[in-house]
């Protein structure tokens, strides 16, 4: 009864007890078979190498006790000791449980940094996480959303926050500050143009209200349904916005009047063939000719600074030193070009 109260108390006692109960009997165990036997046990290491092979039940048998006194000791560790450390293994066993599920819940504060942050799971936003994972191996993403029950995706790059993205606390759960970028997709669930962006623009309106506050810049892209509404994604300052209605019409008219226009806009949308990447500014190339000299050598094609595609006609130009290069390549030429 005394050993069944013991355990059960055991089982209550709280985790940093348990782990302070749990090394206290370890290592005094460790000094008390040398002292009871220091034939045997020539040195407190020896007690506490046959100490941790008895409570963790491997007992490799190399040294045991040998006199009355030691091997009493020895059946007082088996029953205290081995049941100890079996409900401190069961403790940590079930933190690791714990962890995973409220990790998969979306219930846990995020830590990583220089993130890809996707606000709203939709059938966009889960070919844009497809499309991230298989372009850039160590990109990091975080995906907040309110409806689902758990992550939709069990990946090693990819986190999940649930809660609603429009509450500052979950986007701070979701380490917006040290996010690379932030991309919000327009909700699939609602049934006009109007309540998708008028939703999309409360929660681009939320990050740069954050950005705001804490002078912290956060490149937010918004995707909108309607592109009669960009203008009030401007007013709060939202970085880009992707219109995929409208583009899809644009593409389909070019399409018709250029075939073959829709696969290369496809394969430079895609992770198959040639991409689109941007590269800084390298100090050799002192003009937009001297870069596409370079590039061109590489196997690239320089296209804009920017969204700035005139550069074409300015090729004399001096770069400027915080330009962002766009060019078109493949995967073999781009990481040449970055290495």
């Amino acid at each position: 009864m005394i050993l069944i109260r013991f355990f059960l108390k055991a089982l209550q006692m709280n985790s940093w007890i348990l782990i302070l109960a749990t090394v206290t009997l370890i290592l005094s165990s460790s000094y008390i078979i040398y002292f009871i036997e220091p034939e045997t046990f020539t040195s407190p290491f020896e007690g506490l190498w046959w100490t941790m092979t008895t409570v963790a039940t491997v007992g490799y048998g190399d040294v045991s006790p040998t006199t009355v006194s030691g091997k009493i000791f020895a059946m007082f560790l088996y029953i205290i000791g081995i049941g100890l450390m079996s409900i401190f293994i069961g403790k940590v066993i079930d933190f690791f449980s714990i962890r995973k599920r409220l990790k998969e819940e979306g219930k846990l504060t995020i830590s990583t940094k220089n993130h890809i942050l996707l606000i709203n799971w939709t059938k966009k936003a889960a070919i844009t996480l497809d499309e991230l994972l298989k372009a850039f191996e160590h990109i990091q993403v975080v995906i907040i959303d309110e409806h689902l029950p758990k992550t939709p995706i069990q990946h090693d790059r990819v986190e999940f926050v649930k809660g609603n993205p429009a509450n500052t606390s979950i986007l701070e759960q979701a380490n917006i500050l040290h996010s690379k970028s932030v991309m919000i997709f327009s909700p699939d669930d609602l049934q006009t143009a109007s309540q998708a962006d008028g939703h999309t623009l409360l929660i681009g309106s939320m990050v740069k209200g954050i950005e705001k506050e804490r002078n912290k810049p956060i490149y937010t892209l918004c995707e909108v349904t309607n592109s009669a509404h960009i203008k009030a994604f401007a007013h709060v300052n939202v970085n880009e916005y992707i219109t995929a209605n409208d583009t899809a019409a644009h593409l389909a008219a070019r399409s018709i009047l250029f075939n073959g226009s829709s696969e290369v806009i496809r394969q430079l949308t895609s992770n198959e063939g040639y991409d689109l990447y941007s590269v800084p500014k390298k100090p050799e190339w002192k003009t937009y000719e001297d870069a596409r000299k370079a590039l061109s050598k590489k196997g690239a094609l320089l296209i804009s600074n920017g969204n700035d595609l005139s550069i074409i006609n300015r090729l004399q130009e001096t770069i400027p030193e915080d330009a962002n290069l766009f060019i078109i390549c493949n995967d073999d030429s781009y990481m040449d070009i970055v290495s």
